[in-house]
């Protein structure tokens, strides 16, 4: 069952976090459109060797966590069961968002700039503590590489044995992990 909320500038979703509902959520959610002024296009002669988009927007997402533009913004506990997610525009509004607004944000800027990227969703082990989270995975000129939007943290190839997908979304994509 899907419900929407209006937030600021765009919109949430709220819905019980089933696969086909964040599939639904991500075919709605992921929105290149809404964040395609922030990507720039420089000619490559004047890049860094090496740079690559990923790498950038990771930057980025570290510049505005260190500057307090964004920040983890956790979900309201009520009613419990159901999660929020939101499209790049609400979660730039209102400065931040929890794991699935960020990654939803990460991968729509990476989309922007011609990358290919995927919401993953799935659960992370820290220490003895296993909890649900969202986090990016893509392709690039240098290969795969796995974003952490809530840190802009950035793995080239693979993914850490402490990250354990679900399901991997995209537009026009949901699938099962393996």
């Amino acid at each position: 069952m899907y419900a929407l909320s209006p937030v600021p500038a765009g919109r949430c979703i709220r819905m019980r976090p089933t696969a086909a509902n964040q599939c639904y959520a991500i075919s709605e959610l992921v929105r290149p459109w809404e964040v395609a002024g922030l990507i720039q296009n420089v000619p490559e002669w004047l890049l860094p060797e090496g740079h690559t988009l990923a790498a950038s927007v990771a930057a980025w997402l570290r510049t505005q966590f260190g500057t307090r533009r964004l920040r983890y913004i956790p979900d309201p506990a009520r009613p419990f069961g159901y999660d929020y997610w939101c499209a790049p525009s609400a979660t730039l509004e209102r400065g931040g968002g929890d794991c699935d607004d960020l990654a939803i944000l990460a991968a729509s800027l990476l989309l922007a700039g011609g990358v290919d990227a995927r919401v993953v969703v799935g659960t992370v082990r820290q220490g003895r503590r296993i909890a649900g989270h969202a986090w990016v995975e893509g392709v690039d000129e240098h290969g795969g590489f796995l974003m952490e939007a809530t840190s802009g943290r950035l793995i080239w190839h693979l993914r850490p044995a402490e990250y354990h997908a679900n399901v991997r979304l995209g537009p026009g994509c949901c699938e099962l992990a393996a």
